[in-house]
């Protein structure tokens, strides 16, 4: 997730700023780079799936204890720390090929940061803006995803401000999306794919 964070800024994504926790000892330090004020989130910068591993942070005696306790259990887990940007959803974009094939977005659960399905959270489809369109496609075609999961946290302004990409996932699951959506994103990434010229070689 931190070299995905460095690539955003390489290719000028929006993205909330994140730091690499190095040691328990310097965290201290390392939260006072990210140049923010609590909460912040702490999560496993690997292997994050369904939301665990994500935790809202709401000052730096909690984030030295977690990341101590962490490190005490396995000392070379990755940990990031992330500027935590206040959302009632957020929004997965699934692209194949430089097309979008459907979008849903995605409630915060009450008392809780995350948004993931798997876990309870509520969602329905969303018609993108062309803002939010041009700037999936535009971040899938630099991580060089044929068929991802672009995570957007929205701005206040959708039609006139980029929103933030919060991470690309290279292996999306389809049933959430599948089921809100009016038209079957599965069904047009088969037929997408019925094209054998476009197939890696």
């Amino acid at each position: 997730k931190y070299q995905s964070y460095l690539k955003c800024l390489q290719h000028n994504i929006r993205t909330p700023k994140t730091e690499h926790i190095n040691h328990s000892e310097t965290v201290e330090e390392t939260f006072k780079r990210l140049k923010t004020n609590f909460p912040i989130i702490l999560k496993s910068s690997t292997g994050t799936q369904t939301g665990v591993g994500v935790v809202i942070v709401e000052s730096l005696r909690s984030l030295k204890a977690l990341v101590q306790m962490t490190l005490l259990y396995n000392k070379h887990l990755p940990l990031i720390i992330q500027e935590y940007i206040e959302i009632d959803y957020d929004i997965r974009v699934v692209v194949n090929e430089g097309e979008v094939v459907g979008a849903m977005k995605r409630e915060v659960m009450v008392d809780d940061v995350r948004s993931n399905v798997s876990m309870g959270a509520k969602s329905k489809e969303i018609e993108l803006t062309d803002l939010e369109k041009t700037e999936s496609i535009r971040i899938a075609e630099q991580f060089g995803g044929r068929l991802v999961g672009v995570d957007l946290l929205p701005s206040k302004d959708r039609e006139n401000e980029l929103p933030y990409c919060l991470e690309v996932n290279a292996n999306p699951g389809l049933n959430g999306i599948e089921q809100v959506s009016s038209n079957s994103p599965t069904k047009s990434i088969l037929e997408k794919y019925k094209d054998r010229s476009i197939w890696p070689l």
